[in-house]
């Protein structure tokens, strides 16, 4: 293996809080229903508008562009920073950086906060390109998108690379691009979750991820 490509919401950051403080806005700003702290945290990770679908499925789409701006704006003007490094995370990075792997971002996020927020959690050395959704969260916005435009944008071959994440979609998004898929269950989505979406091998402690990456 030579590039990895970690997701960021669950698999980098803890970014709960800010998240659900800008859907509970969001809900009061469109009149929506606020769905509660369970159900908004499965928002974290996939695209916005794939989530309004599942959980509110009674918005007609017409209203996602209108929902999606006013959640935007609060989380960029209010929320953005209210996260956490996971606990061994830097050390993980610098180990795989030390070994000679390639590090990226790919996430649904995004990629002008992913390079606002990698630099303030002062991992802006582990990582040689951080890419995100477009700028419309439409041209670019499912994890597959995602990653096949970091994979083209870094000449990566897809039998050498390993997309690291810990929702479905990273492993759906890795599937989809012919990468290799390591689940991780730390952040947001359970065992069975990415099981079921035909993840390689699933770890629990990201301490892991360096001796796991070895095996593929």
């Amino acid at each position: 293996m030579k590039y990895l490509f970690f997701d960021f919401d669950g698999t980098i950051a803890d970014t709960q809080t800010g998240t659900i403080e800008a859907l509970q806005h969001m809900a009061e700003d469109q009149g929506l229903k606020d769905l509660g702290t369970d159900t908004y945290k499965k928002f974290i990770g996939p695209a916005l508008g794939e989530s309004l679908a599942k959980f509110y499925p009674d918005l007609s789409p017409s209203r996602y562009h209108t929902a999606m701006t006013s959640y935007d704006e609060y989380y960029k003007n209010n929320s953005l920073y209210h996260l956490t490094l996971y606990p061994q995370i830097a050390d993980v990075l610098a180990a795989l950086k030390f070994d000679g792997y390639q590090l990226y971002i790919s996430s649904a996020k995004t990629e002008s906060l992913i390079k606002k927020l990698i630099p303030y959690l002062k991992l802006d050395q582990y990582f040689d390109g951080l890419f995100g959704a477009s700028e419309d969260q439409v041209t670019r916005s499912s994890k597959a998108d995602i990653l096949k435009y970091a994979l083209e944008s870094v000449g990566a071959s897809a039998d050498e690379s390993v997309i690291v994440g810990d929702r479905a979609t990273d492993i759906l998004g890795g599937i989809a691009n012919h990468v290799h898929t390591l689940g991780i269950t730390y952040g947001f989505g359970s065992y069975a979750e990415l099981r079921d979406a035909g993840a390689e091998s699933i770890l629990e402690d990201p301490t892991e991820i360096p001796s796991e990456i070895r095996t593929f």
